[in-house]
């Protein structure tokens, strides 16, 4: 396929994203909330099947060596990835919405967002300034056709089969849906699956990496054509379920976004990647560092919610 046609694809393949994740409502918080409160988790169990999904039609893609796909290599479980994980949890906690929820949210006109990634920017600057090395990383265990990959896919396709039928089971009423919170979850894993399949670097935090001064430049070339038609497709998304409302920022709400977006930045550039990455290719790769960095991410939202709700109760019980 010429570089022209693979730059369509990547274009219609980053609308569909940005379609689906407006769909869904995907976002980490959300998972997060859900599990702290201790109610049905739908949202994480639909992560699941996204991270299925990208593993089923990645995985096969590489091994037919289609459109010259490749798997993201594994990386190990370091000091500097714990501490990633954490800020950007805590990142997306003060932001309220990770990366995905950002683009989901943004697309129903949170003008707040807007303002995030310069606190991905000075995140990442800082982080660059503090990272001593590069990440060791390795090829995935399943890049090559073998039994383990066998076993792998039909494990992913387990995943997805039984994670549809939890989440299709505790439905919510949806005002106006298109597409059910399944498809939704489905259609982000297929399509993010393949964007990272087809390039490493196609977001706008990858986009944000690049333009920076950087002393450890990361590697890859990022697709630009791919960013715009990203936010497009959650605009639309948003517009056709008629939830596209622009809600005017105050200054709080830039400086949350800035702050948030700033501990983002850091762990992107300390784990490598948001947790976009880590639930669309790092997962579904088996990778080490990129499992326990995305349970990581969760664990410290929910406590980060625990510790909020005590401290808003001791100050209400204050005379």
């Amino acid at each position: 396929m010429g570089s022209l046609a693979l730059e369509i694809l990547q274009c219609a393949l980053a609308f569909w994203f940005g379609y689906a994740a407006n769909q869904g409502g995907t976002c980490l918080v959300v998972a997060a909330d859900e599990l702290h409160r201790r109610r049905p988790p739908r949202m994480f169990v639909g992560f699941l099947a996204a991270s299925a999904a990208a593993g089923l039609i990645a995985i096969p893609m590489v091994w037919t060596e289609t459109l010259g796909a490749t798997l993201a290599p594994s990386t190990s479980i370091n000091l500097l990835l714990l501490i990633g994980a954490i800020a950007f949890g805590f990142g997306a906690l003060i932001n309220d919405a990770c990366l995905l929820g950002s683009l989901a949210r943004l697309g129903n006109g949170e003008i707040r967002l807007l303002a995030m990634p310069l606190g991905l920017a000075i995140g990442i600057l800082a982080a660059d300034h503090c990272r001593f090395d590069h990440v060791a990383t390795w090829p995935s265990l399943i890049s090559r056709p073998s039994v383990t990959g066998l076993v792998t896919l039909l494990s992913f396709l387990v995943v997805l089969v039984l994670a549809l039928v939890f989440v299709s089971s505790r439905g919510v009423l949806r005002t106006k849906p298109e597409w059910s919170f399944g498809a939704s979850m489905i259609g982000l894993g297929i399509s993010g699956g393949l964007l990272y399949a087809l390039s490493s670097a196609w977001t706008f935090g990858d986009l944000i990496q690049r333009a920076l001064p950087l002393r450890m430049s990361p590697v890859g070339e990022v697709a630009l054509t791919a960013v715009i038609p990203l936010i497009a497709g959650a605009l639309t998304a948003s517009y056709r379920q008629e939830n596209l409302r622009l809600q005017l920022p105050t200054a709080n709400d830039i400086l949350r976004s800035v702050g948030g977006g700033t501990l983002m930045g850091i762990g992107i550039a300390f784990i490598p990647g948001g947790n976009d990455a880590l639930l669309l290719a790092s997962v579904p790769t088996l990778s080490p560092g990129g499992i326990v960095a995305y349970l990581l991410m969760t664990v410290t939202i929910v406590f980060g919610f625990a510790a909020r709700r005590r401290l808003f109760r001791r100050h209400l019980s204050r005379p």
